[in-house]
């Protein structure tokens, strides 16, 4: 028998150890990101593994079903980035060249944008942060990973930077009011988010917490303007869930396991 194939969440959070036992204390309740995402959408533990970008070797490619790319806090700007990123993207760039099914969200899309030649800026509208109503373009409306969300929906934003432009045969699947380029498909197995599908109302309003101070200096109000915008922060986890699992849905049967293993719940 084959061995089996797995989903590869890749962890490309932080270089920095004291920022990721930060969040797995204060964001995460205890587990690291990447368990998060597994426990979100109820994947089996012998499905899945975690690789840390910054801090562990890249597995073999052969063993890999599909890959998701987790945020960052790291902002992935040309001419500034550490060797760690810089070796990510070249094996970003091996698993589009043997046809690897990718979902990149928030970083995961900086990174996977700057792998294949795009560039990230600071967006000029500012901090996008908490609630964001995504509006889907005609090639959104049809694309898989938007199957079941009709013509738009509300998702979770946490990010400053953003993809500059669309390279050539990139298609826009989807913008918001602040941020234009919220989702990209990059031909079928390429699909990149700037919003985060995966991520709770806890998470965002930790981060918030977290950041307290930025957000009123950026105009998010004062002490308690902020703690009332934190408050007002609602779920987007069955939108989330779905967009992550129409992903994993279209491209599960590249894997490789006995029958009646590595079923998603519905």
């Amino acid at each position: 028998m084959k061995p089996m194939k797995k989903i590869l969440f890749l962890d490309i959070l932080s270089g920095d150890e004291k920022v990721k036992k930060e969040d797995r204390k204060t964001v995460y309740r205890g587990v690291s990101y990447g368990e998060s995402v597994r426990r979100f959408l109820n994947i089996p533990k012998s499905d899945f593994f975690i690789v840390d970008a910054a801090h562990k070797k890249f597995p073999d490619i052969s063993g890999i079903q599909m890959v998701i790319i987790g945020g960052s806090v790291e902002n992935p700007i040309r001419g500034s980035e550490a060797p760690w990123i810089k070796k990510t993207y070249l094996f970003i760039n091996k698993l589009k060249k043997e046809n690897v099914p990718i979902f990149g969200m928030c970083g995961g899309l900086q990174f996977t944008v700057r792998a294949l030649g795009g560039d990230i800026v600071k967006n000029k509208n500012g901090r996008d942060f908490g609630n964001e109503y995504i509006e889907l373009t005609k090639n959104g409306e049809k694309d898989y990973l938007f199957r079941g969300v009709g013509k738009g929906f509300v998702a979770m934003e946490s990010h400053w930077y953003i993809a500059e432009k669309m390279l050539p045969g990139w298609r826009l699947l989807g913008s918001s009011k602040k941020t234009k380029i919220e989702a990209i498909a990059i031909g079928d197995r390429i699909r990149l988010t700037q919003f985060h599908p995966e991520m709770a109302v806890s998470h965002i309003r930790a981060i918030g917490r977290m950041r307290e101070k930025a957000l009123q200096k950026e105009g998010f109000g004062g002490k308690k303007g902020v703690r009332t915008f934190l408050s007002s922060i609602r779920s987007t986890d069955v939108v989330g869930r779905r967009i992550l699992k129409n992903f994993i849905r279209q491209w599960k049967g590249a894997l490789q396991t006995p029958r009646g293993r590595g079923k998603l719940k519905k």
